[in-house]
């Protein structure tokens, strides 16, 4: 994943569905996200008892703020697009 951000071109990522873990990881790497109207985001390592990969737990707070990825790593929440828009895990939301 760190070669994503290493890549010296804007990365773009589009998202449907359920994003959970290691898919939110990815997204925390591209410059700008469109996410779908329907789309939904877990942190799911927790629950699962899995580490985060590639820097996950180093880019979600930059992303959405140290309390913010706290509590959806504690939680284990699972939030749709507008919320994910309003807190800039995404940057735009498409229907």
């Amino acid at each position: 994943l760190t070669a994503l951000r290493s890549l010296g071109v804007p990365v773009v990522a589009a998202t449907h569905g359920k994003l959970i873990g290691g898919g939110i990881a990815v997204l925390t790497c591209a410059d700008y996200v469109v996410a779908a109207a329907e789309a939904t985001f877990e942190h799911g390592n927790l629950v699962r008892g899995v580490c985060p990969i590639g820097g996950y737990t180093a880019r979600l707070p930059h992303a959405v703020g140290p309390s913010r990825a706290l509590r959806m790593y504690l939680t284990n929440e699972t939030i749709g697009a507008d919320q994910a828009c309003a807190i800039r895990l995404v940057h735009e939301v498409q229907p």
